[in-house]
């Protein structure tokens, strides 16, 4: 859930494997890169399941059916070996967050709230971040700390994975009675406490549950396989699903122990990174999400401006597209990503919570979405980790295999 896009795409320069690419059927193309990326990955990043779904447009309306799924591994580690399916869960951790971005987007065409809204309208108790609008609260520019950055957050959630977290609990590790310190060389700040305070201003507009917006919001997109496991009824749901849950793991460097995250509860991440889902949940999401499928017809196009306007991650301020030179972006809840090795434009965005990594990756110009999900933290958030993280590199594999065999789906440079 932390720095995920910075820290995983800046400055990437991956050689994508060929050996994957035959003659054979696509489909088995696309297993045999999921099976290669559990065999040579598995023992480094301490994962057992891997996921993946691979979005092939044939045209441009929305087929579920063009959805591929692939899968390798177990649930869990010993004595946790049933075989993972397609239809088993993962936490998505922070692509939790364009959820919440569709639903303010939502509020913002109904004019029951304007994205350029300060805080201080909604939330006046936070008066030291009263100026900050909800824009710069989606677009991680309004310079409010990281709760789950916070020391004494860490160390107090990891040692009881379990305790039940409110908003307002999370966000005193933001330190709302200090002021904000801006950073002029770089207005980017990957802060979860942003989103969270987007979540607050739901409800208050909403005079609802953030849980039952987004539930609302599933059932909108005939999301069946997504579920939010933070809110009054998130023990409730889970256990309801624990059958499809795989297990998550990170390494305890002061245990020097595996940590099995199967028993705790995602009230930590909430808003910011609670929902748990299969991958071609999420490959369905993907599409709607950048469709626009969930907002009004006569306001779509504008909404979709607004989602899409980007800052670099270099400095903060506005770029008209990402490129070679500022190749990563972020705008509401989503982000932005320039490959050099295939001079490619991607949308993207990686979650993360403590036992999961969760990514996928859409390209405007051909609609090919891939999505994949391990059941493991590994190095992710941490580039000198010797866990390894290798998930950006197993979607464009994916990504590569599907236009080798679609030659007509090859975009223009």
């Amino acid at each position: 859930m932390k720095k995920n896009i910075c820290l995983l795409l800046g400055a990437v320069n991956l050689l994508l494997s060929t050996s994957v690419f035959s003659n054979e059927p696509l489909d088995s193309q696309l297993q045999e890169i999921v099976d290669n990326y559990l065999e040579k990955y598995a023992s480094q990043e301490q994962f057992t399941a891997i996921g993946a779904s691979v979005l092939i447009p044939h045209d441009k309306q929305l087929d579920l059916k063009d959805i591929k799924n692939f899968s390798a591994g177990t649930i869990g580690k010993a004595p946790f070996l049933r075989k993972v399916t397609a239809n088993d869960l993962y936490d998505i951790g922070s692509i939790t967050k364009s959820f919440v971005t569709v639903l303010i987007l939502q509020l913002h065409t109904q004019q029951k709230l304007s994205i350029d809204d300060p805080l201080g309208k909604w939330l006046p108790q936070y008066a030291q971040w009263s100026k900050v609008t909800i824009r710069q609260l989606l677009n991680m520019t309004s310079g409010i700390p990281n709760y789950s950055a916070d020391p004494a957050f860490e160390k107090r959630m990891e040692e009881n994975l379990n305790y039940f977290w409110t908003d307002e609990e999370l966000l005193t590790y933001a330190h709302p009675e200090k002021p904000i310190k801006i950073n002029e060389k770089n207005l980017f700040n990957y802060s979860n406490s942003n989103y969270i305070l987007a979540a607050m201003i739901i409800e208050k507009v909403t005079k609802d549950s953030f849980a039952h917006q987004v539930e609302q919001l599933f059932k909108q997109g005939n999301l069946k396989n997504s579920f939010y496991l933070a809110g009054p009824q998130g023990k409730e749901i889970k256990n309801q699903i624990a059958t499809r849950l795989t297990h998550g793991y990170f390494y305890d460097e002061s245990s020097k122990k595996l940590i099995d995250t199967f028993n705790g509860n995602l009230s930590w991440a909430a808003a910011a990174g609670a929902i748990v889902a299969n991958t071609e949940d999420v490959a369905h999401w993907v599409q709607l999400l950048y469709r626009g499928s969930l907002i009004e017809a006569r306001y779509r196009e504008d909404a979709l401006a607004d989602m899409e306007t980007i800052v670099s991650m270099k400095t903060g301020r506005p770029i008209p597209t990402v490129s070679e030179e500022d190749p990563t972006g972020f705008g509401l809840g989503v982000g932005a990503y320039y490959d050099k090795a295939s001079k490619q434009k991607f949308w993207v965005y990686q979650g993360s919570t403590l036992g999961f990594r969760f990514m996928y990756f859409w390209n405007p110009c051909n609609d090919i979405t891939t999505v994949v999900a391990l059941n493991s933290k590994a190095g992710e958030g941490d580039p000198d980790s010797k866990l390894g993280n290798h998930i950006v590199q197993a979607n464009l594999d994916l990504y590569q295999a599907v236009i080798k065999n679609h030659s007509e789906l090859q975009c223009q440079l």
